[in-house]
């Protein structure tokens, strides 16, 4: 809903309801109205929940008392009291006691499960709703008023959707600095290519810097770190355009000084901005070009006057900002990021629901002194977390979690303090950014990384601030992110030691190198080299003494948690790099997709510790033939797990991934397990096996022959042909009008598009075609010696050889005088069943589909059944979501039942009504019979009943679930093939 038609809504709520309000007969009316017509909510059924039960104790008796309302999803507590009733004073109970309308709800609160405490309590006579703030307990509740509801109604949105409300917000704000930004680098750019002999990849790289520093500039003005708002702004208006250059050259200066080494005499516009720290100014081989009017008018008046950075969400903003100045991601459609809510489906089930749990256990604790002392524990936990994430792009996932954590930390505060004022920073702030770690190989990603952290320290400390009601010193920075440029799969991730390159060693003594990141001046790794024995002075060295070092040699990082979404690059689209990358962390093994190179890493850290992991995968590493090669190199336990979901970058072409999210560690826990199926469900479950199922550990590997006494399933027939054996329908009548002879060397070409829709093709089927017969047809004889010309220019050599017989389809499998079963080798996931069916030998299939020759009724029904289908969703491969059908991991080893005379009679009957049911349609695809919306109900029984045929004799109940069924077909491959 607008503004506008959520005011216009709120003034027809007042005129309705003024004067009225009976607390039993028209309180729910109140609520449904409120909720439905002002803020939009259309299922209130599932929303709102009215008269919940509370059972109480009184006097050995059991009493029964009911909640007015409750909002679970965003957990609101309403007490409604009727119209004219004070809710400040106490009201007689039926226990005899007197309690306000809070108290009573405070009452309630008790009797309740922890996980639904709520997080707001309205009471409320119809006249007044007073908002009690339950992480402020003891605070003032907030008072608004039915007749203000029209101007006010906002101050209600927590009812709905609060958080989401305020992170729409900053989403759009995010994107429109992202834009701001786009507009000022590209105005800036066409200034660096004005310049004569002038390298350009370093214009890049000084530009990029650059922008960095403006934004933080522009939202260090808008937080109040630079004393007052626009105070960047109106130094930079102080000047006019052609002295902006040297202006800036200025301040970034000024700003990488302490107050007591500046020049005293400094000008005062100056003098009056604070040392920054943290290596942001840092002088560096860097220029900055001319500025025009046009680009003063966009950084003071847009930039600076028009917009308010200080409501950036640092995540996104970090990704938006990276992805904005990035020419790929430009050129590929512009600014992209992860959206918070699945940044939380990775760090929530990892570590941040089970500390928000912790701390909702201490909250419950009574006696004071053990409260404050838990939570003073919990806190120095907090602080003493960290955080990898070893592809950290623009810092998104490290930032996300640093706020997580940092929020929840000020709660601790929060009830630490009690409104009283603190001292020290240091006393009560534990959580700093110092705690997180990250790799990236892209330098300019790596400073975004770091500034989105600064930005969002910024703004915790500003929420800190209004808990203790005290102002901090921001400035200057004092701690930083450890994140660094390099290739994470050429990095010691405990020490950020470079593995295979001594390029970086640019500190020495005069006895040993040190190996160290130049981009992290201070994490120091054992000596490696002595001086002198290798030869590593390039222009790229600098040299500096070892005593200019001001921290110690680092021990190694302990990680508690490892997160991350690295990157999505399947085996065939890898660069030679990448290559290069697998081969030092896979020798000798390929086709795994590039992000099985983070897993193995993340693997040979975590032995023997408690570090948790989480990353992002696309989902072809947990099916199909890679997990089998995949899973024996890791030596970890699944802890949780996203099956198959799309992954939206919320770019501006919205690419969607599919992927899966997994939870892994190397210690065996006693926590539940869980696994997040396609729809978002979550369910405990005993065991997380490599596809993400609730299975026994089995890996199912390729096979060429089926395990069981079954028909072989072969491919369909390649033609490999250019296109020229195949006659596209509309094409068909005017080939044999042209050429009728030709017309009996022309059968029905079937791949799955075709199967599935009912859509027609054809081909030429010259198998026992004499030469004089394919020359007596000139279309024929033209196709055949085009076919020839295109294997010959072929790359692939194995297609070359296919030119001696240009008549002939590369690879037949078509088989003769003999029916067969259809399958598609790839269907949609929307489908409960993969359509197939029974077709002629007369029919030639292509390599699009796969083929069982001599298979039965009997056959059929097993292979069309719920079993079946189980068996195949847990194993197959995908292509995104769609399920990929394989003979050789699919087919080959499916476990087949050993069912009595009179079960496989009854699985032929089943089967035989599938296909009478769907004869009923034969205008109907399958693609269309098969459709889940409409699929006919005479098929759906026919496949129901199919199903439990088979089941039973399978010996399972119906009553099983899919997990249950696939777990028992683990357990009978287990045993088919110990027995080979």
């Amino acid at each position: 809903m607008t503004q506008t038609e959520q005011k216009k809504a709120a003034k027809k709520f007042i005129e309705n309801w003024s004067g009225k309000g009976y607390e039993k007969g028209e309180a729910q009316k109140f609520w449904l109205d409120l909720l439905c017509n002002i803020f939009g909510i259309q299922d209130f059924s599932t929303f709102i929940d009215f008269e919940n039960q509370i059972k109480d104790k009184f006097q050995d008796k059991t009493i029964t008392n009911f909640i007015d309302a409750y909002i679970p999803s965003t957990k609101v507590m309403i007490e409604q009291k009727s119209s004219g009733k004070d809710l400040r004073k106490p009201i007689k109970q039926s226990d005899g006691t007197f309690l306000t309308p809070f108290q009573q709800a405070k009452k309630y609160i008790a009797g309740l499960p922890l996980s639904q405490h709520p997080r707001w309590v309205i009471t409320c006579n119809f006249e007044e709703f007073l908002v009690y703030d339950m992480e402020q307990p003891n605070g003032e509740p907030e008072s608004i008023l039915l007749e203000n509801l029209e101007k006010e109604y906002y101050r209600l949105s927590f009812l709905t959707e609060q958080e989401n409300i305020h992170l729409k917000r900053e989403m759009e704000i995010s994107i429109k600095a992202g834009d701001i930004v786009g507009v000022i680098y590209d105005k800036l750019l066409a200034q660096y290519q004005l310049a004569k002999n002038i390298d350009m990849e370093k214009c890049l790289k000084s530009l990029n810097m650059l922008c960095v520093r403006l934004v933080f500039c522009l939202y260090a003005e808008d937080a109040g770190i630079f004393g007052h708002k626009s105070m960047f702004g109106d130094y930079l208006n102080h000047f006019e355009a052609k002295d902006l250059r040297n202006a800036l050259i200025n301040l970034f200066k000024v700003l990488d000084q302490k107050l007591e080494e500046r020049d005293p005499f400094l000008e005062e516009e100056l003098a009056a901005f604070p040392y920054v720290n943290g290596g942001l100014f840092t002088e560096e081989d860097q220029f900055i070009p001319p500025f025009t009017e046009e680009i003063k008018d966009l950084l003071v008046r847009k930039a600076s006057d028009d917009f308010n950075w200080a409501e950036i969400s640092p995540t996104i903003f970090g990704a938006v900002f990276e992805s904005t100045l990035n020419p790929e991601t430009r050129r590929s459609g512009g600014m992209h990021y992860t959206s918070i809510e699945n940044i939380h489906k990775v760090i929530d089930p990892l570590f941040l629901d089970d500390l928000r749990e912790e701390f909702d256990v201490i909250c419950t604790i009574t006696n004071a002194k053990s409260k404050t002392e838990k939570l003073h524990a919990f806190q120095e936990k907090l602080g003493n977390l960290k955080f990898l994430d070893p592809a950290c792009g623009s810092g998104n996932f490290l930032t996300e979690t640093y706020l997580s954590i940092r929020r929840l930390e000020n709660k601790v505060i929060s009830i630490l303090n009690n409104g009283e004022k603190v001292l020290g920073f240091d006393e009560f702030i534990k959580v700093k950014i110092n705690q997180f770690y990250g790799i990236e190989i892209n330098d300019f990603a790596v400073t975004v990384a770091k500034t989105a952290l600064w930005i969002a320290e910024s703004q915790m400390m500003v929420e800190t601030e209004k808990i203790i009601g005290m102002n901090l010193d921001f400035l200057p920075l004092t701690t930083n992110a450890f994140i660094v440029e390099g290739n994470a799969l050429r990095i010691d991730w405990k020490t950020f030691e470079v593995l295979d390159d001594v390029k970086n060693v640019i500190y020495a003594d005069k006895t040993n190198i040190y190996k160290i990141d130049d981009k992290n001046p201070f994490v120091v790794c054992e000596p490696t080299t002595k001086y002198g024995e290798v030869n590593i002075v390039t222009k790229e060295v600098e040299f500096r003494n070892i005593e200019e070092l001001q921290t110690p040699k680092t021990q190694p990082v302990e990680y508690d948690y490892i997160i991350g979404n690295p990157p999505f690059v399947g085996f065939t689209f890898m660069t030679a790099n990448q290559k290069e990358d697998m081969e030092l962390i896979f020798p000798g093994i390929k086709n795994l997709d590039y992000v099985c190179a983070w897993y193995k890493k993340a693997s040979d850290l975590i032995q023997n510790t408690n570090t948790r992991c989480c990353f992002v995968s696309t989902n072809s590493i947990t099916q199909g033939e890679t997990v089998a090669r995949f899973a024996p190199m890791l030596n970890i336990h699944y802890d949780f797990a996203y099956r198959t979901f799309v992954w939206d970058s919320e770019s501006l072409q919205k690419a969607h991934v599919h992927c899966v999210i997994i939870g892994f560690s190397a210690t065996e826990t006693k926590k539940d397990k869980f696994i997040f199926d396609e729809q978002g469900e979550k369910k405990v479950v005993k065991n997380i096996n490599s596809y993400l199922l609730d299975a026994p550990n089995i890996l199912v590997e390729s096979r060429n022959k089926p395990l069981c006494q079954i028909p072989q399933m072969i491919y369909g027939n390649k033609p490999a042909d250019g296109g020229f054996l195949i006659i596209e329908d509309d094409a068909y009548e005017s080939f044999i009008q042209k050429d009728p002879s030709a017309k009996e060397f022309i059968r029905p070409l079937l791949g799955a598009v075709e199967f599935l829709h009912n859509k027609k093709r054809w081909c030429l089927w010259l198998v026992n075609a004499s030469p004089a017969q394919i020359k007596k047809c000139p279309l024929i004889y033209e196709r055949v010696k085009k076919c020839k010309e295109n294997r010959e220019s072929s790359v692939a050599a194995g297609i070359r050889k296919f030119a001696d017989t240009p008549h002939l389809f590369a690879q037949r499998t078509q088989p003769e005088g003999v029916d067969y079963i259809i399958i598609p080798r790839v269907s949609s996931e929307n489908r409960k069943y993969v359509p197939m069916s029974f077709m002629s030998s007369e029919t030639i299939v292509s390599d699009a589909v796969q083929i069982v020759p001599n298979a039965t009724i009997y056959d059929f029904g097993i292979l069309t059944s719920n079993v079946h289908m189980i068996w195949m969703r847990a194993v197959c491969g995908r292509l995104k979501s769609d399920y990929r059908y394989s003979k050789d991991i699919v087919y080959n080893n499916f476990p087949w039942c050993n069912p009595t005379e009179e079960q496989k009679i009854k699985i032929e009957q089943t089967a035989q009504s599938i296909l009478d049911a769907r004869a009923k349609y034969p205008e109907c695809s399958l693609a269309d019979l098969y459709d889940e919306t409409v699929m006919p109900p005479e098929l759906r029984k026919a496949h129901q009943e199919n199903d439990k045929a088979v089941m039973a004799a399978y010996g399972f109940s119906i009553k099983m679930t899919e997990s249950e069924c696939v777990a028992e077909l683990f357990k009978m491959y287990e045993k088919l093939v110990e027995g080979k």
